[in-house]
């Protein structure tokens, strides 16, 4: 049985991976990639962003575990919610592992239930901020232990607006600090446990790319030399993951396997969901025949909307990870008519997801299954085509699709029936957004991206696998879903059935 090194850097962009070990800005990823295998993974963050760690550890597609986000929408009780287990289960694949079989040591996965027992050790929730549960572990005291000997760790959180030049520094100092504690813990984690499977997350690039990616979103003039130094800073987390990687394999024994990887990417933000409720509401208030009412913005909401960004975040932050998922979802969908609107925009962060008020689904479904369903849905993806800037006609939309006519699985019926793929152009260039049909109103935040969010998901991640008895060379026509089997190919454990990749041919014969 192989031993197998997993290190994930959350969210590094293919692109600029290759770019910097061609360079040698990333010298420990290019040593590995020289004496292994590299190639770019499609992934299931096309549709669904942040479906990406689900499907990660179950290998199979949102279709069939019915995750897509860190809040899903339970249609018997017209609200958005956490994830639970009960209503929608998910097992990875070491949980399987018997006491007879591999020992896995897994850290800080993102996007995980609570463990349960299984041949091993596991902390959720250490370090990322990606979390449908409070931290947690098995052995239950092994994250206390963990707390013990490196502290808690720096939970960065995430805040929607501007930012000033003090708190984009601010950013890129935790966030090198956080790497580097990352890796002390790893690599004596590694030395001191009996393993045959580790797999570590680091989440910087992550929270990195999101609010690093560019200088967009800082509410301050900046000096050349201010600029040259922030637009570095995202770079510097790239070297400092490099060098975290060169720790914890430096000494590494040279019979294991070494897998690193990103289950998608980062880019500059294109993501126009802030709109996508008002486009919706302008497309539905055209379907006279209909007779349908779509719903205005509250009292409350726009009381809200008078109160500062910063002040809300202020006050969202105190509250425990339950309290302030719940307020995400009572803000989207909370106050919402549900006898008066045929479809809303699902709350979402990459893509734009609409979803159908469907009879025999969804609690109060208003539209028939069938030719009303098909009508709909058919007239709502024409309308949202008709979008552009105003200033340069470029439409907002680059593809749309049908949710069915893209997944097949048990779970279909969890997802959005309408995925929008944004133009790849930044959104932070819009003023104002028009349709020729459907009328115009303003970009919310003219110049900037309203969640904050300088970049945002590329549907490619990377891979990039090093070890005795594998081929060297490009990895091909490989995906996300491939990596489950090809672990547990590595280990001698059998491949379930309900797996959706395939084992990469990266041995050697």
């Amino acid at each position: 049985m192989k031993k197998i090194l997993m290190i994930a850097l959350d969210a590094a962009e293919p692109s600029l991976i290759e770019k910097w070990m061609d360079d040698g800005g990333l010298p420990a990823l290019k040593r590995l990639r020289d004496r292994g295998a590299y190639g770019r993974l499609d992934s299931t963050a096309k549709w669904m962003a942040g479906s990406v760690w689900f499907s990660f550890a179950s290998g199979k597609s949102p279709a069939n575990h019915g995750l897509y986000n860190y809040l899903v929408w339970n249609a018997a009780r017209s609200r958005t919610e956490l994830p639970d287990p009960q209503t929608l289960p998910l097992q990875p694949f070491w949980e399987k592992f018997d006491l007879n079989g591999p020992r896995a040591i897994i850290l800080d996965v993102p996007m995980r239930y609570r463990p349960v027992p299984f041949n091993g050790k596991e902390v959720v929730g250490w370090a990322t901020d990606d979390r449908v549960v409070t931290p947690c572990s098995y052995p239950p005291d092994f994250y206390g232990q963990l707390l013990a000997r490196f502290g808690e760790a720096d939970q960065l959180g995430e805040r929607e607006g501007s930012m000033s030049k003090k708190e984009f520094r601010d950013i890129r100092d935790r966030l090198l600090t956080l790497t580097d504690k990352l890796a002390l813990m790893a690599k004596e984690l590694i030395r001191e446990e009996k393993w045959d499977l580790f797999l570590l997350c680091l989440p910087s690039l992550h929270r990195g790319g999101h609010k690093l990616w560019n200088t967009n979103n800082i509410e301050e003039p900046l000096t050349e030399a201010e600029r040259t130094e922030l637009e570095d800073a995202l770079h510097q987390i790239y070297m400092a993951s490099d060098r975290a990687v060169d720790e914890l394999t430096r000494d590494i024994d040279p019979q294991t396997t070494v897998m690193v990887f990103s289950l998608h990417g980062m880019g500059q933000n294109s993501c126009r969901t802030w709109v996508a409720p008002e486009m919706l509401r302008l497309i539905l208030d055209d379907l006279p025949d209909l007779r349908q009412k779509t719903p205005r913005p509250t009292t409350l909401h726009r009381v809200r909307s008078l109160v500062p960004v910063r002040w809300r975040d202020r006050v969202k932050s105190a509250l425990p990870l339950a309290g302030r998922h719940y307020l995400t979802g009572f803000w989207r969908t909370g106050l919402v008519r549900w006898d008066q609107i045929l479809a809303f925009s699902m709350m979402a962060d990459v893509q734009g997801w609409i979803r159908i008020n469907l009879k025999g689904r969804e609690a109060h479904g208003l539209v028939s299954p069938g030719a009303e369903y098909d009508s709909l849905c058919g007239r709502i993806m024409e309308g949202l085509k008709s979008f552009v800037d105003a200033d340069t006609g470029l439409p907002l939309v680059k593809d749309i699709f049908r949710a069915d006519r893209v997944f097949n699985g048990e779970k279909l019926d969890w997802l959005p029936d309408i995925i929008v793929l944004w133009n790849d152009e930044p959104a932070s260039s819009h003023r104002t957004i028009t349709s020729a049909r459907y009328g115009t109103f303003p970009w919310p935040a003219p110049d900037q991206n309203p969640e904050g969010r300088s970049g945002n998901h590329k549907p490619q991640g990377m891979l990039l696998v090093a070890g005795e008895g594998l081929k060297s060379g490009n990895i091909v026509d490989a995906h996300i879903l491939d990596l489950a089997p090809t672990i547990l190919a590595m280990l001698d454990q059998p491949i379930t059935p309900e797996m959706e990749g395939r084992v990469l041919p990266i041995f050697e014969t």
